[in-house]
């Protein structure tokens, strides 16, 4: 006979006829007891045992790594799953898992090898504490001697000059008698493809044999180059572009058909599209045709919106609150330029700057900028409202090097000044024409945050008419060098500026207009001095402006931990009167340290100088605080 369902409903029709009634009828306050019980004794300790497990839950306090030579910490956390906790005492605490640790222990052995370790021992132990709760973890690294390059053999087939194997030479990352690296040996084999791609031989086969002899600790390594068949540039097409026109693309390629292949000058010249500002992105693929030889390239652009408004927010120290909002239109009538309108606000300045940019003015990486700033300035030495109209020239060579020169009209309406010289108190106002010259040589890698290479710039300007009650007649120029350089993760920065006005004919050196002249102190020059105030001062300690200045900066920047980093610093330097009033016994030396957290705008910087020789009323201003965005220099 079939049975119901135990979860069958209790409806008449469904009881069995072999059960009394009276049994299954069971009071709902016995129903109620029962199940409490049955929780009790069933449910409750199962709770009591998932408790249980979740208490046992262990986590890491603490990882030390010891034993590393040659390798970066870094380098050994980046291949590692197991999370280190954080620095922050508020951040919670990471969980242990045994399994990734032992993992992890493995992938450290891995990038050993990768280093030539070959013989390497990774051994890990574990402090368990505070019940069992917590555990701090030590890894040991026994890194022994690495594996040597014995031989380093580089063979190119076919009849080419035997130039190419000194500059293959040259490219490859391993070297005979040093350390062997598998990171190093790769990465030699995507240089030595890279340089004959940008010699005209873009399919060519690099085979590449490593043997290691872990007895005697040594590899033999050879590399052996099929070059293949030299090709050239043909058609060359553009993909996306509906609203911008074809020819402005054009312009920005490095090369013409028939010219040698090089691989080198399509990523330029994909650069130079997207340096345009007119495309989120660009995207080069190559076809290659092997009956002729030659390879097509195609760039697929994606437009960008044309048209963009900006508001930005900020404070600093100098200005306190600084706000600025920005209108920009790009391919403005065609051509490719660029008409900016800009707003600006703060305690220091407030003004209204329109920008226009034609660039290919005079062939490529050249451009012309029309800018027309009138902008009203309330600074220490000065109160006053000025026009002027900018109009500059500039071509840049060989990616670094940048010449431009600028006629520059001027019309200041200065309110009041420091002092006023006969000349000055008897005109309102200064109107100047301007030109000047200048050049730029920059290799640093980095416009917002560099941490390698030098910048030199030099700046030179002289007045070809002015028109006021009296002539103003000067030349002026300034000069300055950065240089930057890593050492062990820290940033080594150094700077250093001079300038001289040497005023000509008749001219008095405070004829000179005082927005001309000289002024140090504050954030990005001197930090033992407030803005502007590292100068030769009046009676009342407002800042009068020099004919001559030298300042010198030199900092070491570091991390500290995540986006957060310090930095030590040493300024010195002074502006004089006189030109060419340079005196090292009138020096002024400051020090200091800082704090940066870095931001996709660049560092969020606050710096704390001290004055380290202050004279007079300066001993009780020596400690300054300052507070910005952007590194000093």
């Amino acid at each position: 006979m079939e049975m119901d369902s135990p979860i069958s409903s209790f409806s008449d029709r469904n009881y069995s006829s072999n059960f009394p009634r009276e049994l299954l009828c069971i009071p709902q306050s016995v129903a109620f007891l029962l199940s409490g019980l049955f929780f009790l004794l069933v449910l409750f300790p199962l709770a009591l045992d998932v408790r249980a497990e979740e208490d046992e839950t262990v986590f890491i306090s603490g990882i030390k790594i010891k034993g590393l030579k040659d390798i970066e910490l870094e380098r050994i956390k980046d291949s590692m799953i197991t999370p280190f906790p954080s620095r922050r005492p508020w951040r919670e605490r990471p969980e242990f898992n045994e399994q990734f640790l032992e993992d992890d222990i493995k992938r450290i052995e891995q990038v050993l090898r990768e280093h030539g370790y070959y013989g390497s021992t990774v051994t890990h132990t574990l402090d368990f504490r505070d019940g069992n709760r917590k555990v701090d973890i030590e890894i040991r690294v026994e890194q022994g001697d690495p594996v040597i390059v014995k031989t380093l053999n580089i063979a190119v087939l076919g009849n080419h000059p035997d130039d190419y194997v000194s500059d293959i030479a040259e490219v490859i990352l391993l070297e005979e008698g040093k350390p062997f690296s598998q990171i190093s040996y790769q990465r030699s084999k995507v240089l030595i493809t890279e340089l004959f791609s940008d010699r005209g031989y873009p399919l060519a086969d690099v085979k590449s044999e490593a043997i290691v002899s872990l007895r005697s600790r040594e590899v033999n390594v050879e590399f052996i180059i099929d070059p293949g068949q030299e090709y050239y540039f043909g058609d060359v097409m553009f993909r996306g572009n509906s609203d911008i026109a074809t020819r402005l693309l054009e312009r920005e390629i490095e090369y013409e058909q028939g010219d040698l292949f090089s691989l080198k000058e399509t990523q330029k010249s994909r650069a130079n599209i997207f340096e345009t500002g007119l495309f989120n992105s660009v995207i080069v693929d190559t076809e290659y045709d092997e009956r002729n030889f030659e390879v097509r390239t195609i760039y697929s652009v994606t437009e960008r919106k044309l048209g963009t408004i900006r508001l930005g927010v900020g404070y600093a120290t100098e200005d306190n609150l600084r706000a600025q909002l920005s209108w920009s239109q790009r391919n403005f009538f065609d051509g490719g330029r660029t008409l900016q309108v800009t707003s600006s606000y703060s305690s220091l300045t407030r003004g209204l700057l329109a920008r226009l940019d034609q660039p290919h003015l005079v062939g490529r990486n050249s451009s012309l900028t029309f800018l027309l700033d009138v902008r009203r300035d309330d600074f220490p030495g000065y109160e006053g409202l000025s026009f002027d109209f900018n109009s500059t020239l500039s071509k840049e060579f060989f990616d670094y090097l940048t010449l431009f020169s600028s006629l520059n009209v001027v019309f200041a309406d200065i309110d009041s000044q420091v002092v006023r010289t006969p000349i000055e108190s008897a005109r309102d106002s200064v109107f100047l024409t301007v030109v000047d010259l200048g050049i730029e040589y920059d290799l640093t890698d980095s416009l917002i945050n560099p941490t390698s290479g030098m910048r030199l710039f030099f700046f030179m300007e002289r007045p070809i008419q002015t028109t006021s009650s009296a002539r103003t007649d000067y030349l002026k120029f300034l000069a300055e060098l950065r240089y930057y350089k890593s050492v062990s993760g820290i940033v080594l920065g150094k700077r250093a500026t001079i300038g001289n006005i040497s005023t000509l004919g008749g001219t008095d050196p405070l004829d000179v207009p005082i927005f001309k002249r000289f002024f140090a102190g504050g954030s990005a020059s001197m930090r033992g001095y407030s803005f502007q105030h590292l100068s030769p001062l009046n009676s009342d300690r407002d800042p009068l402006g020099g004919n001559s200045m030298i300042i010198g900066n030199a900092e070491a920047r570091f991390g500290l931990f995540n986006k957060l980093g310090a930095v030590i610093f040493f300024d010195y330097g002074n502006v004089y009167s006189k030109s060419f009033g340079f005196s090292a016994s009138n020096l002024k030396y400051a020090a200091g340290a800082g704090l940066r957290y870095h931001t996709i705008i660049g560092p969020i910087r606050a710096d704390f100088g001290y004055l380290l020789n202050p004279e007079d009323e300066e001993r009780d201003d020596r400690f300054k605080i300052f507070i910005s965005i952007g590194q000093a220099f």
